[in-house]
């Protein structure tokens, strides 16, 4: 049982048949052999011989008493529901529940309630999903059944990712992570694929698929095969998210024939289903296969009582139809189909209004496809407010990807610059406009952050030092995903509603002579609007692929020569290619709009991987004011911020340790800004610098910095005694106006579907400070301070930050500092 209890069959198994051979001959070990018989016929199903366990439950049966029959129920229940076949599992768990009772039968009763709630929740009665799990919850913590608490806890969590309460889930599966690791690892497999639907669920694909492929190592070894083939799905459905359909048609392929080897028809069809639509993605199949195979799916997927899916089968079917050229069948077809329901997954919500706007579409009818697209948009944006950190907020983007592609694609076909406009803002950077969430005070969460930070020094010195630095780095992935996933379970605002985007005419009068530039993707086209005090008009740029390689390019010249002595001629070469690319980059996403533009400041709304573009490099801009913001929401928020009541601070200025120009640098800038705070040296630790930059006016660290990729909110500046990270600014309850970050690479960010950016500028525009200025590259220590010095006396004459970037730029060495925000 123990064996058992830990996910682990096939010890169990062995276990349960040497207990048979002492038992089966053995009259006075009746009672005992009937339950050896019950248990071993679970752990044979696991391993896939289901076929044998209800052989076994069938022996039991003839051997069983009258006071081991509920016992016996449930055991059948549970291998009926594995098969897929849940009335019939339902009407064994009712009369086994009725049998049990509280007192005599307190474990079996748990396990009971607990399996019975999983056929509720199938069949989409979460009410009386729920009040199974709370009576389970009950029972077990009464009797002291720890690890029942937590198997219950997860599937509560289970229940909360059908609601869409994704932080609560992830926080159920972080608590009862802590109960399995302890109690039975052998569960944790069946963990990782549920915190895996929560996380696909909330489009953080790449950190599923890494749970995912931990759970099909542990249940390939434990020989779980229902958690292998669980496993396989889940994975499926993140590669499709991820826009990898070809992949996943072949991990839904994969689960398909192991549910069937499990003889779960159910289970079998749902991944058929998926199949289906990574090969219509993939476009490995023509579409009137497509539609012969989707209504040969709903025809199955109903009389299985799967009718969500059926419905999701119709969808499919009706979106082949209209690719197929067969617009009226599409339309009668649609017809048919009942609306949303409440209960519906999201990811069934978004299909049922893709699918109207491409019927409305196919024939003429724009305005009900940009309704259709329109309400989708506003169902994602209502489902992202339940969550209130930025990792979670990026991340849902995702979802509505295809929904982004039709309404640019349309507006863009219509011609009209409002529309463009209007669609790119409806879509473009929505994280970043949900009122601001300060998480909750958190204990573990602090306790790993602060050990955090004080291993990231030691690894420093380890480093420094010629150290071995294994076990630090292990530590810090172990602490990073603690820190994480307590963020995840940030409850968000919940109640925000999408605000339309500001008239044109608002948006040019708060120009006040500049001019926009918004970039937006098409397939793979650039286009670019442009709103000046003239006009808006959309102008076509060329590949998107071709510009992004240009500003990557671009980005490693500058680091190549940031700080280095170089060889003359070696040093010609690099200052040679900065510039050939500096000019392509220019001549693909800028030189077009100049006409349009003139000599006008900028605001610029970039898209994709042109927002770590260093602008101040390219010809054009090379003494021009840039803004750069990730929509013109945001900018206008940020300007909004720029013109509200004066800081409560004043300036400070803060030193890392490690540079060799810094405390010179921060004495200069203190010095244009009269009774500045200043912390060098010993004094410059994250503790003091959070306490001096909250509602500061402006805040200037010079330090060593560095993005994260994989997480751009462990980016840090280095201050004395450890890093200062994205995760701590978001702490900050009054954030400062401007924050001028003299370092390397922290103007970087990770863009997300949707515009979606992730990093230190974006952390601190979600606090709520007004401007940022950044390098998107590495910097030398004295063109930094020469620059910065320069930036900081214009500023004080009364320039605004890019006005003062913009003259502290025009210097000898390429500039890769951006002003974010309001500019």
């Amino acid at each position: 049982m123990a064996s058992s209890d830990a996910g682990q069959p096939g010890r169990a198994a062995r276990e349960l048949r040497a207990g048979l051979r002492l038992a089966r001959h053995n009259p006075a070990l009746r009672e005992v052999h009937v339950r050896l018989l019950i248990s071993l016929a679970w752990a044979e199903s696991e391993r896939g011989r289901v076929e044998l366990g209800f052989r076994l439950l069938d022996e039991a049966e003839a051997l069983v008493a009258a006071p081991q029959w509920p016992i016996l129920l449930g055991q059948r229940a549970l291998l009926l529901k594995r098969s897929g076949r849940n009335a019939e599992a339902l009407r064994q768990y009712d009369a086994a529940v009725g049998l049990l009772n509280d007192m005599a039968h307190p474990s079996d009763l748990v396990k009971a309630l607990n399996n019975r709630s999983l056929v509720h929740l199938e069949a989409g009665h979460v009410r009386l999903a729920r009040a199974d799990l709370r009576r389970c919850v009950e029972i077990a913590a009464r009797h002291g059944f720890t690890l029942h608490v937590a198997m219950a806890r997860t599937n509560l969590g289970c229940l909360d990712v059908i609601a869409g309460d994704l932080p609560s889930a992830l926080r159920a599966f972080t608590l009862s992570d802590a109960d399995y690791r302890s109690l039975a690892p052998g569960r944790l497999a069946n963990l990782a694929v549920e915190r895996a639907r929560a996380l696909v669920a909330a489009g953080l694909y790449r950190e599923a698929d890494r749970q995912l492929a931990d759970a099909v190592q542990r249940a390939t070894q434990q020989q779980l095969g229902h958690t292998y083939a669980d496993a396989l799905q889940v994975r499926a459905e993140a590669a499709l998210l991820a826009g990898e359909p070809i992949a996943a048609a072949r991990w839904a392929s994969r689960a398909r024939a192991a549910f069937l080897g499990r003889a779960n028809v159910r289970r079998a069809a749902l991944a058929a289903l998926l199949e289906l639509r990574a090969d219509q993605a993939a476009g490995a199949v023509d579409q009137e296969t497509v539609v012969r195979r989707a209504g040969a799916l709903a025809g199955r997927l109903t009389r299985l009582g799967l009718t969500e899916d059926a419905r999701v089968a119709h969808l499919v079917k009706i979106r082949a139809l209209v690719s197929a050229g067969r617009p009226r069948r599409a339309a009668e077809q649609i017809g048919r189909q009942a609306g949303p329901r409440r209960t519906d997954r999201l990811d069934t919500r978004l299909l049922w209004h893709l699918t109207r706007a491409e019927v409305a579409a196919s024939a003429g009818r724009a305005g009900e496809a940009r309704r259709s697209l329109l309400a989708g948009v506003t169902a994602l944006h209502r489902y992202r407010a339940r969550f209130g950190c930025a990792d979670l907020q990026t991340g849902a983007a995702v979802h509505g990807r295809d929904l982004a592609r039709a309404g640019l694609a349309a507006a863009l076909s219509g011609g009209s610059a409002n529309a463009v406009y209007r669609w790119s803002e409806r879509v473009r950077a929505q994280a970043l406009l949900l009122p601001p969430v300060r998480p909750p005070d958190d204990p573990i969460a602090a306790e790993a952050l602060e050990e955090l930070r004080q291993l990231r020094h030691s690894l420093r010195e380890a480093e420094l030092a010629g150290r071995p630095t294994r076990s630090f780095r292990s530590r810090s992935e172990e602490l990073q995903r603690v820190i994480r996933e307590r963020a995840w379970a940030t409850p968000g605002p919940r109640d925000a509603v999408p605000s339309a985007p500001a008239p044109l005419a608002a948006v040019t009068a708060e120009l006040a002579g500049a001019a926009l530039v918004l970039y937006v993707n098409a397939g793979d086209i650039l286009h670019a609007l442009v709103v000046t005090d003239r006009a808006a008009s959309v102008v076509a740029l060329g590949r998107r692929a071709t510009a992004e390689e240009a500003v990557r390019r671009l980005r490693a010249d500058l680091d190549a020569q940031a700080g280095r002595a170089m060889p003359g001629r070696l040093a010609a070469v690099v200052r040679a290619a900065t510039r050939r690319d500096a000019d392509l980059v220019g001549a693909t996403v800028l030189d077009p709009v100049l006409p349009l533009v003139g000599d006008r400041e900028l605001v610029v709304v970039p898209t994709g991987m042109l927002l770590t573009t260093p602008w101040h490099t390219l010809p054009a801009c090379a003494s021009r004011p840039v803004t750069v913001a990730p929509s013109v929401a945001v900018w206008l928020a940020a300007r909004r911020r720029l013109h509200a009541g004066a800081p409560t601070g004043g300036a400070v200025v803060v030193s890392g340790p490690g540079i060799h120009r810094g405390e010179a640098e921060a004495r200069a800038v203190a010095s244009l800004h009269p009774g500045a705070v200043v912390l060098t040296g010993a004094e410059a630790t994250p503790a003091a610098a959070l306490i001096a930059l909250a509602g500061a006016r402006v805040a200037h660290v010079a330090a060593h910095g560095q993005h994260q990729t994989e997480n751009p909110l462990f980016s840090t500046l280095e201050l004395t005694g450890g890093p200062l990270m994205g995760y701590d600014v978001q702490g900050l309850r009054v954030a400062p106006r401007t924050v001028v970050l003299s370092c390397c690479d922290l103007g970087l960010t990770d863009v997300r579907h949707g515009d979606e950016a992730l990093g230190m500028p974006t952390a601190l525009l979600a606090a709520g400070t007004a401007t940022v200025v950044a390098s998107v590259a590495r910097v030398g220590d004295e063109a930094a301070t020469e620059a910065m010095v320069a930036y900081h006396r214009a500023v004080v004459a009364g320039r605004s930050p890019a006005a003062a970037l913009a003259e502290a730029a025009t210097g000898d060495q390429p500039s890769a500092f951006v002003c974010f925000g309001a500019g």
